[in-house]
């Protein structure tokens, strides 16, 4: 039982099955997203538990919420969510049914779109996350071209590749790996 779970399990039904079929809907759609309670609600996070926060749900008196972290995306489903009630970053929903999924998933890819647009940081930090919620791919950005070490990842998280940059030329040693992450080819640059 995830944190996730035990959390749920603190609703009286429907409530709990509505909440819970919603956690089943983020959970199909990002299986690559960290569970954890943040702010007091079950959050779905990118890149580990101190990672991004892509959306956060929680089960209140007359309704239920979807926090999708994000204005933007609220504003850019306004005409889907019209039908629901809303506050500056929540959608409000049934007590009795679940947020419906097809809605959800296409709101969790479009903050998982706007979440990767966000880099690089002003640190140098690159990453891209999948729409499935796992890393694509991480490294720095210095002055424009990669730069340090960078590993790139496969849909399902397991490792691909990794290795360095120097002002953006790969340099040292590379390693291609397989799916089991069993290192398969290492290139000297």
């Amino acid at each position: 039982m995830t944190v996730v779970d035990d959390h749920m399990a603190g609703y009286d039904e429907p409530q709990r099955s509505a909440l819970a079929g919603t956690v089943a809907a983020i959970r199909a759609t990002l299986p690559g997203a960290v569970e954890v309670i943040s702010y007091g609600m079950p959050t779905f996070k990118l890149g580990g538990e101190s990672g991004v926060a892509v959306v956060g749900l929680d089960g209140f008196t007359r309704h239920n919420s979807v926090f999708p972290y994000s204005g933007a995306v609220l504003t850019q489903f306004a005409e889907q969510l019209a039908s629901f009630g809303q506050t500056k970053g929540a959608i409000h929903f049934a007590i009795d049914r679940p947020f419906p999924a097809p809605l959800l998933r296409r709101i969790l890819k479009a903050r998982i779109a706007e979440i990767n647009a966000t880099y690089p940081k002003k640190s140098g930090e690159m990453r891209a996350f999948y729409d499935n919620g796992f890393l694509k791919m991480s490294g720095k950005v210095k002055n424009g071209e990669m730069h340090g070490s960078w590993e790139w990842f496969r849909r399902d998280g397991s490792i691909m590749r990794a290795g360095s940059f120097a002002a953006g030329a790969q340099t040292g040693e590379w390693t291609t790996y397989d799916r089991a992450g069993e290192p398969r080819t290492v290139t000297r640059f």
